[in-house]
């Protein structure tokens, strides 16, 4: 599928989720929960008008930099972009953000104690996912694993990116289990160390290569 057709599907997606926001608009309490706790718990709220479409504002912002941002980056960060799978990753932030606003739109509208399973598996699934992308993602300040190491040296991102999709994808499998034996704070834990552990292997690398110039 080329970058033109992964377009198209993120924008459908986001469109089917404002159909979808549009179309319960009327049945939404005044306060929607917009933020919960590690135990999926809502615990911040906001109104209507903005609560119900605040999260897919903030996906297609979110879109338009991952497909566009290129375009303020110099030149040699430009062609690196143009061959990493922005498009791709585009699509995954996209559906992740859509399954989230799905979420919350169910528990605005039941009234849940806790999403916190949902929640969990809706994490774990995306990070396993976008681990498969991970290590076809080039040197670049806008996705990826960004540190001030990654980002100094081709080979520490390489590396990095090869460990991360590691990491993610054992993340992802835990938080998936976590999520449907109930436990969501686990599942939550699982997706921070696993996002943690390339950072820190980063540092590692970097002192075990020279810097690059």
């Amino acid at each position: 599928m080329n970058k033109s057709r992964i377009d198209a599907v993120s924008l459908a997606l986001l469109g089917l989720a404002s159909a979808i926001t549009g179309a319960v608009y009327g049945r939404l309490p005044q306060q929607m929960p917009v933020h919960f706790n590690l135990y999926g718990k809502p615990d911040g709220w906001m109104g209507k008008p903005v609560g119900a479409w605040l999260l897919l504002g903030l996906t297609l912002v979110t879109w338009l930099l991952v497909r566009f941002g290129a375009a303020l980056l110099p030149k040699q960060a430009r062609e690196r972009m143009a061959a990493s799978p922005v498009a791709l990753v585009g699509l995954l932030t996209v559906g992740f953000f859509v399954g989230l606003q799905l979420l919350v739109l169910h528990a605005a509208l039941t009234s849940a104690a806790s999403m916190g399973s949902s929640f969990g598996v809706l994490f774990g699934v995306y990070w396993i996912v976008l681990a498969q992308v991970l290590p076809r993602v080039r040197r670049n300040p806008f996705i990826g694993i960004r540190t001030a190491w990654t980002l100094s040296s081709d080979e520490n991102w390489a590396r990095t990116h090869r460990f991360g999709a590691r990491a993610f994808t054992l993340g992802g499998l835990v938080a998936v289990l976590a999520a449907l034996a109930s436990m969501p704070a686990i599942a939550i834990g699982a997706i921070l160390v696993s996002a943690l552990a390339p950072v820190v292997w980063s540092f590692v690398v970097a002192h075990r290569l020279p810097p690059e110039a």
